[in-house]
């Protein structure tokens, strides 16, 4: 592409944004949470949606108003295509397997043909166009954005209080004895150096952290280090001991600490998030089930401090033009085909128990937010007995077709002894062929009419 079509293109994008024809949806969720099965879901409901049934509450589509859909060019040479292609070949193997989790920013281009329904434009004009980008991104990368309204001793203190409660005690140890014996000999001629050491037993403690599926790990990228793999940047780490820092490390800590919020997070939000104007927030409810009470309690932290981080606000004209802000929310259960549907009501339920301290904000500015229960691709199908026992039939790791009763779900959040019964549930594989596209979802076809349908009318 020519600097004159990018600059073309980029100008269209400005016009398109400023008369509503131009949506960024930031696809926003922790690690695990099921960002690359659900983009990928999305994407071929929408590029196969006039060749199946499968959108029943898509107005655009079931209005038969939808021309079509096709995947298009991005201007942006920045960063890299989202691999649909190679999504659906893992998802369609013989072997079928989940696509690699997301490990570095990528970003896809719809565009929509439709013929509009009413105003000026469905009297003047017989067809328009809407272009949506869908943007991913590493969920250890969203946990920074919390890091920029904080300083160094005030990160530290909310970390300290983490490590002093299970499970994290026990996986800390390691870092905090090596904290210990480095910070005795601290001395300023071998900072760096000693620095570097306990940073690494930190970003072990991390991994082991990510490992047992708990969820607030910072910075992110200790976590997923990307191109800041072996940098002196990511050589810092929080002070969690009661005794002062030692002086040969205090202002080195402090300046890293200073230096990763200016030249690592920023940048990223400045280049991505702060142009989003529609935002799904996806959360994996029945895994912090399954992580037991602590696991929960830290996704319902985290989710707290994550949605603090983002811009909320009415998108006037000048606005969607100079300075977008997140004007339409969804929050999203995934994940739902590893329960029956007569229990998508309480998934439901208890999302909104999770998310009901960090949406008060989007109340306050009267932002529109809905919730819903889905699963991007579905691999289960549900079936009831004769006896009236409800089951759920799908594809186990070993590649048997395998039978399995309805899981529990609670219908309110769970209580001591509810926790200590436990909460288990199915881990289905995608089973599916090219033929079967497009693939199965749940609930797909409402997430998209509430997220892009009024920009479809």
């Amino acid at each position: 592409m020519s600097r004159i079509k990018q600059f073309k293109s980029q100008t269209r994008d400005l016009i398109h944004r400023g008369f509503d024809r131009h949506i960024k949806l930031a696809v926003t969720g922790l690690s695990g949470a099921g960002k690359t099965a659900l983009i990928t879901g999305v994407l071929e409901q929408l590029l196969y949606a006039n060749e199946s049934q499968n959108l029943p509450y898509f107005n655009v589509r079931q209005h038969q108003r939808l021309i079509g859909c096709r995947l298009h060019t991005s201007p942006n040479w920045d960063t890299p295509r989202f691999d649909y292609e190679k999504a659906v070949e893992c998802l369609t193997s013989a072997q079928g397997k989940w696509p690699a989790s997301t490990r570095d920013v990528s970003e896809i281009r719809l565009e929509l043909k439709y013929h509009p329904e009413r105003g000026i434009a469905g009297r003047v004009l017989d067809e328009r166009r809407l272009t949506v980008d869908i943007i991913d991104y590493p969920g250890e990368w969203l946990l920074d954005l919390p890091l920029l309204s904080l300083t160094y001793r005030q990160w530290s203190e909310k970390q300290r209080t983490l490590i002093d409660s299970k499970p994290r005690q026990e996986m800390a140890e390691v870092w905090l004895k090596k904290l210990h014996e480095l910070s005795e000999v601290a001395t300023e001629d071998n900072a760096e150096n000693q620095l570097k050491i306990v940073a690494s037993a930190y970003r072990a403690y991390l991994s082991e952290c990510k490992t047992r599926g708990l969820k607030l790990l910072q910075p992110g990228r200790l976590v997923l280090p990307g191109e800041l793999e072996g940098t002196p940047s990511l050589d810092f780490f929080p002070w969690p001991l009661k005794q002062p820092i030692p002086n040969a490390w205090q202002g080195l800590l402090e300046q890293k600490f200073e230096y990763y919020k200016e030249h690592v997070i920023k940048p990223f939000y400045q280049n991505y998030f702060r142009h989003f104007n529609r935002q799904l927030i996806l959360v994996d409810v029945l895994g912090a089930l399954e992580g037991g009470e602590s696991h929960f309690d830290e996704l319902k932290l985290a989710l707290t401090e994550i949605m603090q981080s983002f811009n909320y606000g009415q998108n006037s004209l000048l606005k969607r033009l100079f300075s977008p802000q997140i004007d339409k929310v969804a929050f999203v259960a995934t994940k739902a085909d590893s329960i029956i549907p007569s229990d998508h009501t309480k998934l439901t339920g208890l999302l909104n128990a999770l998310t009901l301290e960090g949406r008060q904000q989007l109340q306050f500015e009267r932002i529109p937010f809905e919730l819903f229960s889905v699963a991007g691709v579905s691999t289960s199908q549900w079936k009831q007995l004769k006896n009236g026992t409800n089951v759920l039939e799908g594809v186990d790791e070993s590649g048997a077709l395998v039978r399995v009763g309805a899981p529990h779900v609670p219908g309110r959040l769970p209580t001591k002894d509810d926790w200590q019964q436990g909460y288990v549930y199915p881990h289905f594989l995608p089973n599916f062929t090219l033929a079967d596209s497009p693939l199965p979802h749940i609930r797909l076809d409402k997430l998209l009419n509430a997220v892009i349908g009024d920009k479809l009318r």
